[in-house]
């Protein structure tokens, strides 16, 4: 009887510890229940409550819009972490020992800020960035390695900045007119700069009043173009007007602002010129040349084959179909600094632009000292800039004087031709 009894109390002891065990892991049921803030920028502490998170932290990992957090702190019941740097909008997941909850949606703000990449003040230095000066560039192309052209528009040359920011002379050298290699050759006040897929580079010389090739290695020839003035055909039988802008589509042909003649003109590679849209001065939407401009300035190219042109002194950005057809995105011909939708928005003779990868459009507003931001619908916002000057920091306090070229780099970073101050700037959005 003793020996049952000993043996019956042994077994409602087990059963009575197996229960408890497995209670507490039938139990463990971790659960998100808030998350607090839903938005910020990076770096922005985030608490995640809930239960059954466990205290270790080995056996936790948080990521916002699949990006992974660095975990500050952890409870059974909180977790605290850190936003991600360039995470963007999406879900908030957590695992906890391999079991994935998914919580809300976090609002990733964007934070812009503006500092000097090269360039010290007006003259001509190559070296390292804080050493290098320029005179007045005017226009900035990146390619496929994120190297930075500089169209160094008082120095007549063609500038190199390595990712790392060394400064050195790619082609150019005395004011003049010259083909040949690297700093044999000659430009007379190079504006706009554009670069093909093969890694050639095109030049608007503008003085001369031509179109520039510059091939990988440096050598310096003439595309198209001969003396001031109007007229369609090949090489130099081809005529500008003060050309300021270039772009260059995926096949290879050439856009060119003809800025006095108040057209678009088109180049194929092999140099025969014809006229894509405009016609005489002034402001008409249309197909070709029924269209007019009024100084047209800057071009860049969507993948579609769109082409987008700062209409500077119609203080608009028009843009032309791939067949031809022009039509007005943004701005209503008033100087003004508005944002806005369509032709609600203002400008300020804008000069350069840019297009990033979700074909939103970036323009130098130069006489609003500002950056503009145009989305696929039209919205234009203001992404950098305030008064005239000169200062690095914050988007909404940072200072440009007459910024004119933009170019953007695999990470997003825009690069600014902030031509007054002599300086290449530097947007960065994370």
């Amino acid at each position: 009887m003793k020996t049952l009894l000993k043996y019956t109390l042994i077994l409602f002891l087990g059963i009575l510890l197996y229960s408890c065990g497995g209670d507490d892991t039938l139990t463990a049921n971790p659960m998100i229940t808030a998350i607090n803030p839903t938005s910020g920028t990076k770096t922005t502490i985030v608490t995640i409550s809930g239960k059954d998170f466990g205290i270790d932290a080995n056996t936790i990992q948080v990521f916002f819009n699949n990006v992974e957090a660095t975990l500050q702190t952890v409870t059974n019941t909180l977790i605290k972490v850190e936003v991600p740097v360039g995470a963007g909008t999406g879900l908030v997941k957590v695992i906890v020992n391999g079991t994935e909850l998914v919580g809300q949606e976090f609002t990733y703000v964007l934070t812009t800020e503006v500092s000097t990449f090269a360039g010290n003040e007006s003259g001509y230095t190559d070296g390292e960035s804080t050493e290098s000066k320029f005179a007045l560039p005017t226009d900035v192309i990146i390619d496929s390695q994120d190297n930075i052209y500089v169209a160094d528009r008082s120095n007549h040359r063609i500038r190199k900045i390595t990712p790392s920011g060394v400064v050195t002379t790619f082609a150019g050298s005395s004011r003049g007119f010259a083909d040949g290699a690297g700093t044999n050759a000659q430009f007379y006040y190079p504006t706009g700069i554009a670069i093909d897929n093969q890694g050639n580079i095109y030049v608007i010389d503008k003085q001369n009043t031509k179109v520039r090739k510059i091939t990988p290695n440096g050598v310096v020839s003439t595309l198209a173009g001969s003396s001031y003035g109007y007229a369609d055909g090949t090489g130099t039988n081809a005529q500008f007007s003060n050309p300021t802008g270039i772009a260059i589509d995926n096949e290879n042909n050439i856009y060119v602002a003809d800025q006095n003649n108040h057209r678009i003109r088109k180049i194929t590679l092999n140099g025969v010129v014809t006229t894509f849209a405009g016609s005489t001065g002034g402001f008409a939407d249309g197909m070709g040349i029924n269209a007019q401009f009024n100084r047209p300035t800057g071009l860049t190219i969507d993948p579609q084959g769109n082409i987008y042109i700062t209409d500077k002194n119609n203080h608009r950005i028009r843009r032309i179909t791939s067949n031809g057809v022009v039509t007005t995105l943004a701005g209503n011909g008033t100087i003004g600094t508005v944002d806005g939708t369509g032709a609600i928005a203002q400008f300020n003779n804008p000069i350069g632009l840019t297009i990033d990868y979700q074909n939103n459009i970036y323009i130098a507003d130069s006489e609003n000292n500002r950056i503009r931001k145009i989305t696929p619908d039209g919205v234009v916002t203001t992404l950098a800039g305030n008064t005239q000057g000169f200062l690095d920091g914050d988007a909404s306090t940072a200072q440009f004087e007459y910024p004119t070229g933009l170019a953007i780099d695999s990470q997003g970073n825009i690069y600014v031709a902030d031509r007054n101050n002599h300086k290449i700037r530097k947007i960065t959005q994370d």
